[in-house]
């Protein structure tokens, strides 16, 4: 099956769970970008967003709907914080501003990396690393001050752990963690917590 199919599949499964359990973090997911705005953000980085991730925002382009501009800063929604580790599934355009400023000013940021997921108030997240010469690009954990981390082998990786999680209740772990994070909701809000503190 190929990664593309992949992706599909558990996006779809990720966003039934929400429907049915966090029906207000479902509003906060944008409809999917046309090719073109695609090719416009590849045009604008420099470089090929991967297939599954065009899948993926074809589908839906972040969710980031209920947060607001103010100035150049945005003040994310506590509804656009769904993904593992409390991420924010980054919109095609924050994708490119965070990548454009990242390579600008973070130390060691690489070209070949395309942020995908971020801390709606930290510059913590995951990343597709497309310089990794393997079939699919992996997805890397990245936090201040520290190396990055690899995470899952691939986005297909990513996205069905989390929703084998959600659906099972069970916790997720990304490579190399030691402790598992458990999907919980609270009046219809979802949030991952450590296993061990989770409810």
């Amino acid at each position: 099956m190929s990664q593309e199919v992949r992706v599909r599949r558990a996006w779809k499964r990720i966003t039934k769970w929400l429907g049915e359990n966090a029906p207000s973090q479902v509003q906060a997911i944008n409809p999917g970008v046309d090719q073109s705005m695609i090719d416009a953000a590849e045009e604008e980085m420099a470089i090929a967003i991967p297939a599954e991730h065009r899948v993926w925002l074809l589908l839906n382009n972040g969710s980031t709907a209920k947060d607001v501009l103010e100035g150049h800063l945005y003040q994310p929604h506590q509804d656009s914080v769904f993904l593992p580790g409390n991420n924010v599934f980054l919109d095609l355009r924050q994708i490119v501003d965070v990548y454009r400023d990242f390579l600008a000013g973070e130390a060691g940021w690489q070209s070949e990396w395309i942020p995908f997921a971020q801390k709606s108030d930290a510059p913590f997240g995951y990343f597709l690393d497309t310089g990794a010469g393997s079939a699919q690009a992996p997805v890397m954990y990245f936090s201040e001050a520290s190396l990055p981390k690899l995470a899952f082998p691939s986005l297909a990786e990513f996205l069905e752990a989390t929703a084998d999680a959600l659906e099972g209740g069970d916790g997720i772990r990304a490579l190399g963690n030691r402790v598992p994070y458990r999907p919980v909701t609270d009046g219809g809000v979802l949030r991952w917590k450590r296993a061990q503190t989770a409810p």
